[in-house]
C-alpha cells in the first residue's frame, strides 16, 4: 500500500510527537523553570493524578476549570471562580514550605490578550486563544518544573493539548513506586490493561531504582486515578549475579540473562524507513508505529546470527502511547449510558475468549520470525501503560531458522505503541540465584493490613477502590554473594475497573464497527489522520 505525502507540517507534528517524553520524579522542596520551543513541545513530567487544580488566567484574572475534555478545536469544562489558594506565580521563590505542597496539584492556563472573554459556567475555549500552559510538578532533581507549552495555535496545538490532558487524567493500571534511598520514585504501571477480573495476569516490572532503606526494601502500590484495583500478590523476585551480566524476567518470570545483545543490521517501518538509528540507543528517540498508509503498523528487523545458535532473546525497551489511552477513551464513550451494562457484560466472558479479542485489536506487540519466507507468530507482549518505559525480553526459538541472520517482525495497532530499542542476545542462560520473597508487612490507607492478602495468588486481593488509597509494602533485603551484584522485580498480580460515567445514548451503529477485527487499528489511523487534516486546515487559514 502505498503512503501519503509527508509535507512539512506532517514531519513537524511526527517530531513532535516522537518527542513525547514523561520523566520521573522526586520528592524535594524547589521548583525551576524549564521553557520549550514553539513548534513542538515534550510530555509532561510523570503525570496521572486526576487532583490537578487547572487555572485559567485571564489578565489578572484567575478561574478554576473542571471537568476537562479536549477536542481538535477547544479545550472545554466548567469555569468558576477560584475556591482555593493559587500557590504559583511566575516570579515567586524557587522553595516551597510544607504546607504549600498542593503546589504540585497546579497547571496553568493562560490566554492570548485578544482572546474572547470569558463568562463562569459552561465553556469552551479555543485553542488558538490559548498563550501557553504551564504543569508544575517535581523535577528529577532538588526542584519543582514548570513545563512551559508557548505558542499553541496551529503546529501541535490539537496534539499538545489533547496528549497532555490525557496524561493529566488518564486511566491506567496501579502506581507503583520504590523508596531509592532519598525518596520515593515512580517505577512503572502493573498489569496494565487489565481491567476486569477475566484479564487478570501476572506482571514483572523491573525495580533498578530500588535501593535498601533501614535493612529493606520499601515500595508503595497507590491508585490516583478513577478505578478500583484489585491486586492478589505481591512478591519480590530478586536475582544475583556478575555485575558484567544483566538480567530480565520474561512474561512468564523465567530469568534471561544477557550480556552481549546485538543490534539490527537492518531495521524498516512498513512504509520503508530507515529505523536503525532510532533503535540503536536508549535514548528515547522512538518509533511511534504511525506510518500513515497503515492501519496495522510494524517494523522488519534483521539480525545477525552465529551459525550454531538455537535460541536467543528479543530485547525492547518501549511503552504504550498516551495517544492509545486516549483512544481507548473515545470507544468507551460511545457507550454512554451503557458503559456499566457493556463492561459487565464483558466480564462475564471466558477469559480465552476476552484476550483473543485483545489479540484481534492488535493491543499487543506481536513478535513474528520469518520462517521458509513466511512469518511464524513466536510471542506477544501485552500493554505495559503510557507512564514509563518497560524494558522487555521475548525468548525465541530459532532452531528451525537456517543461515547466518534470522528475521523478526514486529507489529501493533495504529500508534498503539512507541518502540525505543530493539536487539537480540544469544547468550545461554545458566544457574543463577534466584528468591521469592513477600512482604514482611503491607499496611494501606487508615493502616489496612494487605500483609497476608499479598503473600499468595489465592483471591483474596488487596482493594483499592478509592482514588488516594496507597499501601506501603516493606520486604526483606537478601544477602549479596561477593563480587556480585542485585537485581530486584516486582511479581504482581490482579487487575482493575475503570470508573466512567458517560452520558447519552450509545452509539449503535459506531460501535458495530468495533466488532469487526482489526477494526481499532482503522479507528486509530482515521482520528489520527482527522486531526493532522484539522492542523493543516488551521495552517492555512492563519
Amino acid at each position: 500500500m502505498s503512503t501519503p505525502p509527508t509535507s512539512p507540517l506532517r514531519k513537524v507534528l511526527v517530531y513532535f510527537l516522537s518527542t513525547l517524553l514523561l520523566f520521573q520524579t522526586t520528592s524535594c522542596r524547589y521548583f525551576k523553570y524549564r521553557e520549550v520551543a514553539s513548534d513542538f513541545a515534550p510530555s509532561i513530567n510523570h503525570i496521572g493524578k486526576i487532583h490537578k487544580y487547572f487555572i485559567v488566567h485571564e489578565g489578572e484574572t484567575l478561574y478554576q476549570l473542571t471537568e476537562i475534555t479536549a477536542d481538535s478545536t477547544s479545550l472545554s469544562g466548567n469555569l468558576a471562580d477560584t475556591t482555593r489558594t493559587v500557590y504559583y506565580t511566575p516570579d515567586r521563590r524557587r522553595r516551597f514550605k510544607k504546607e504549600e505542597k498542593d503546589i504540585l496539584q497546579e497547571v496553568h492556563i493562560y490566554l492570548k490578550n485578544d482572546a474572547a472573554a470569558l463568562q463562569t459556567g459552561p465553556v469552551a475555549i479555543p485553542l488558538t486563544d490559548l498563550k501557553e500552559l504551564r504543569i508544575i510538578e517535581l523535577d528529577s532533581g532538588a526542584t519543582i518544573a514548570s513545563y512551559v507549552f508557548s505558542t499553541f495555535g496551529i503546529i501541535t496545538g490539537v496534539f499538545a493539548i489533547l496528549l497532555i490532558i490525557v496524561a493529566l487524567t488518564k486511566s491506567s493500571c496501579p502506581y507503583v513506586y520504590v523508596n531509592t534511598g532519598d525518596a520515593f520514585l515512580f517505577a512503572g504501571e502493573t498489569f496494565g490493561g487489565a481491567i476486569a477480573p477475566n484479564l487478570s495476569r501476572d506482571d514483572y516490572l523491573p525495580l533498578p531504582a530500588i535501593q535498601p532503606v533501614r535493612g529493606t526494601y520499601q515500595l508503595r502500590i497507590s491508585n490516583e486515578l478513577k478505578e478500583r484495583q484489585y491486586t492478589d500478590l505481591a512478591e519480590l523476585v530478586v536475582v544475583n549475579h556478575a555485575p558484567t551480566q544483566t538480567v530480565l524476567l520474561d512474561k512468564y518470570g523465567e530469568v534471561q540473562l544477557l550480556k552481549n545483545s546485538q543490534l539490527p543490521v537492518r531495521a524498516n517501518s512498513y512504509q520503508g524507513d530507515d529505523l536503525l538509528p532510532t533503535l540503536a540507543g536508549k535514548d528515547k528517540a522512538v518509533f511511534l508505529f504511525n506510518d500513515e498508509g497503515y492501519s496495522k503498523n510494524g517494523i522488519n528487523l534483521v539480525f545477525d546470527k552465529p551459525a550454531a545458535a538455537t535460541s536467543g532473546k528479543l530485547v525492547l525497551k518501549g511503552k504504550n502511547t498516551l495517544w492509545f489511552d486516549y483512544l481507548f477513551g473515545e470507544f468507551l464513550g460511545k457507550f454512554g449510558t451503557s458503559y456499566a451494562h457493556f463492561m459487565d457484560k464483558q466480564s462475564r466472558i471466558p477469559s480465552a475468549e476476552r484476550l483473543q479479542k485483545v489479540r484481534e485489536n492488535d493491543f499487543p506487540l506481536s513478535i513474528y520470525i520469518q520462517q521458509a519466507g513466511e512469518w511464524q507468530l513466536a510471542d506477544e507482549v501485552m500493554t505495559v501503560g503510557p507512564l514509563a518505559d518497560r524494558e522487555l525480553v521475548i525468548p525465541l526459538d530459532l532452531s528451525s531458522i537456517a543461515g547466518e541472520t534470522v528475521a523478526i517482525k514486529i507489529e501493533t495497532g495504529f500508534m498503539f505503541w512507541e518502540l525505543d530499542y530493539a536487539a537480540l542476545d544469544f547468550t545461554d542462560n545458566q544457574a543463577l540465584e534466584v528468591t521469592h520473597w513477600q512482604p514482611l508487612r503491607a499496611f494501606g490507607t487508615g493502616q489496612q493490613d494487605w500483609t497476608t492478602a499479598l503473600a499468595a495468588t489465592d483471591e483474596q486481593y488487596m482493594a483499592q477502590e478509592q482514588v488516594g488509597e496507597v499501601t506501603e509494602l516493606v520486604f526483606p533485603v537478601p544477602p549479596v554473594p561477593a563480587g556480585q551484584v542485585q537485581t530486584v522485580f516486582l511479581h504482581t498480580r490482579g487487575y482493575y475497573e475503570l470508573i466512567r460515567e458517560f452520558s447519552g445514548l450509545p452509539k449503535i451503529a459506531e460501535l458495530n464497527k468495533f466488532k469487526t477485527p482489526g477494526y481499532f487499528s482503522d479507528f486509530s489511523r482515521a482520528s489520527y489522520l482527522r486531526v493532522l487534516d484539522q492542523e493543516e486546515r488551521l495552517a492555512k487559514v492563519q
